[in-house]
């Protein structure tokens, strides 16, 4: 976004607000105005949600403060500040938000704000559904002073004086003399350099600068401003996007699923590879016992091995032999699953085929017989049942 809204909230809901829209592209204002209130602050809503929202705080709610330190700063140190400036202060330390805005080797500035009233200004901008990051004492918005140059404007009664790159206030125009007055007793070798017409009656040695309206010097200040006073209690969390929101769940459901699903592909996997391991072992194992003259195989040689036998075989036209009598039954075993074969044998001088039959009934038999090549004939044992199983021998051999 190169558009932003700078809005200057007041010290009470029911006095003027100023707000101002920069556009860094064009280094020019696009709109700016007033509002009477508070309640206002919803007529910005719009401008606000397509725009990245600064907001000013009045100098005479913030109060900037030198602390003097010994010794590196760190977090001890951070929490004992307030209780090193407690007697310059005239509220009590607990309802005080203390921040942070520079720090040197000896010296530490710290902004201090009523707890109350940050929580009054965050409460407006909820209720006009205005997201702000960036909470900016109004006086070092002011371009920072050059030696011993400070920088003033008057913005409505108010007038904002920046003494340095750390250091600002600002004060009603009626009591605006006696505050400059102690100033200028603690350090009277300032210009004052302002940006808005001089008072007739001022203390101290002041020019006339470029005239410049005052919401336009403090807008285009405070973008390249790094202070913001949203610290704290008051930190603003990481906005999480709607968007993320709404598709977290489906997203997460998704990934889920999709972790189950590997899972599942991985078992089945797994499960097949034993499955397959299993019947090349079975192969291997019939093979044996077929051909108990042969050496053991491989299953990966076991069907090379079977072709070159069969084609042995058709080369010297053998019309008979296990292979060819296995090749022809093929197809009534692959029709009847429910019979397994547990131990086969093969007769070469009386050309049959003894098989060891496991059933879970006797109609799988019956299925069996009936489903023969009509060039062999069965002959059936006797059947035994035990424990839901049927078992019987088969001897098959050609007619």
């Amino acid at each position: 976004m190169s558009e932003r809204l700078i809005i200057r909230l007041a010290s009470e809901a029911s006095q003027k607000q100023h707000w101002l829209i920069w556009s860094e592209g064009e280094k020019e204002i696009i709109a700016s105005g007033d509002i009477d209130n508070a309640e206002q602050l919803k007529t910005l809503t719009e401008k606000a949600a397509s725009r990245h929202v600064i907001c000013l705080l009045p100098g005479v709610d913030v109060c900037i403060k030198e602390v003097p330190i010994n010794g590196t700063f760190n977090r001890q140190m951070q929490k004992a500040l307030p209780y090193l400036i407690e007697e310059e202060l005239a509220g009590d330390v607990e309802k005080l938000h203390f921040s942070v805005i520079a720090k040197r080797t000896d010296l530490v500035h710290v902004a201090v704000c009523d707890k109350q009233r940050m929580y009054n200004w965050l409460g407006w901008l909820a209720d006009a559904q205005i997201s702000c990051k960036q909470f900016i004492p109004e006086g070092l918005a002011l371009p920072t002073p050059a030696d011993r140059n400070w920088q003033a404007v008057q913005l409505d009664n108010h007038w904002i004086v920046r003494e340095s790159k750390e250091l600002a206030w600002s004060s009603e125009l009626s009591m605006f003399d006696v505050f400059l007055s102690c100033k200028i007793e603690q350090d009277s070798q300032q210009t004052i350099e302002s940006y808005s017409p001089l008072l007739e009656e001022r203390r101290g040695d002041w020019v006339n600068d470029l005239p410049t309206l005052p919401m336009e010097l403090l807008s285009v200040g405070a973008l390249s401003c790094k202070v913001n006073l949203l610290s704290g209690e008051f930190k603003v969390k990481k906005e999480t996007n709607q968007n993320i929101v709404k598709w977290r769940l489906p997203a997460i459901l998704a990934a889920l699923f999709f972790v189950i699903s590997c899972v599942n592909l991985y078992m089945e996997n797994r499960k097949m590879e034993a499955e397959v391991i299993l019947v090349k072992g079975q192969v291997e194992s019939v093979y044996k016992l077929a051909f108990p003259s042969q050496k053991k195989l491989r299953y990966t040689r076991v069907k090379k091995k079977l072709k070159t036998m069969l084609s042995d075989m058709n080369n010297s036209n053998g019309a008979s032999g296990f292979l060819v009598m296995l090749g022809e039954l093929a197809p009534t075993f692959k029709s009847n699953k429910a019979l397994t074969p547990s131990s086969l044998k093969y007769d070469e001088k009386k050309q049959e085929m003894r098989i060891l039959g496991i059933a879970s009934n006797f109609q799988a038999f019956e299925k069996f017989s009936t489903s023969l090549p009509q060039q062999y004939s069965l002959k059936q044992g006797a059947l035994n049942s035990s424990k839901n199983q049927v078992s019987g021998l088969l001897t098959i051999r050609k007619k």
